[in-house]
């Protein structure tokens, strides 16, 4: 464990001996960085990005640093081939359910729902959804009000903030959950942080999982 990314330690990601570290900029705290460099362990940055576009550059960035360009093509082809399929399947329904996706932020130790310009919202309308949040921002801060007003039909939590109270009973134990539809209907769920917040080769799965979500009565 080398620690949060915006926490990181120096001994941990020392000890594990790596020939590079890439990371997308967003890491601390600088002394950390600091302490990584003057062993001599290279820093690679490269970026995600927002957008499935972003995604394969940043897979033939990696294959070709790995010499493996022709294994990142073929990843690319099938993330290709799997979305197109995905986006055939998906219902799509004259009336949308609302979903809210709600994201536990370690470095504040808050909860925060995922807005409009989130990679999370990309996933919820290829699955059929509607973004319960109507904020532009990527991230916005919870509180009470905001979840009952919002209401959401389907609640999705990410793993760490989920697994701080252990299943969907207890999850409604989190100020305004109660009063929402999702809670009342029992449709709230869990998933992956790395797979709602970023986009690559899985996306199509990830989309297919909502969309299961979307569709359960």
């Amino acid at each position: 464990n080398v620690g949060y990314h915006r926490a990181l330690s120096a001994e941990g990601i020392i000890s594990m001996k790596p020939t590079v570290v890439i990371h997308d900029g967003n890491i601390a705290p600088a002394a950390v960085i600091d302490q990584v460099k003057k062993v001599d362990i290279p820093l690679l940055e490269m970026h995600a990005g927002r957008g499935l576009d972003s995604a394969k550059i940043l897979l033939r960035e990696v294959g070709a640093y790995f010499h493996k360009e022709s294994v990142a093509d073929s990843l690319i082809k099938k993330m290709d081939m799997d979305m197109a399929g995905v986006l055939h399947d998906a219902k799509v329904g004259e009336k949308r359910p609302r979903i809210l996706i709600i994201h536990y932020g370690r470095a504040a130790n808050i909860y925060l729902a995922m807005t409009k310009k989130s990679t999370a919202n990309e996933i919820i309308e290829w699955a059929g959804g509607v973004n319960a949040i109507d904020s532009v921002g990527g991230m916005a801060r919870t509180n009470a009000e905001m979840i009952a007003k919002s209401a959401p039909d389907i609640i999705i939590a990410t793993d760490f903030g989920f697994d701080k109270f252990g299943s969907p009973e207890k999850f409604k134990e989190m100020p305004g959950v109660s009063l929402t539809p999702a809670a009342k209907n029992n449709r709230i769920y869990r998933i992956e942080e790395n797979e709602i917040v970023y986009f690559g080769p899985r996306t199509p799965g990830v989309v297919k999982k909502v969309a299961e979500m979307v569709n359960k009565n």
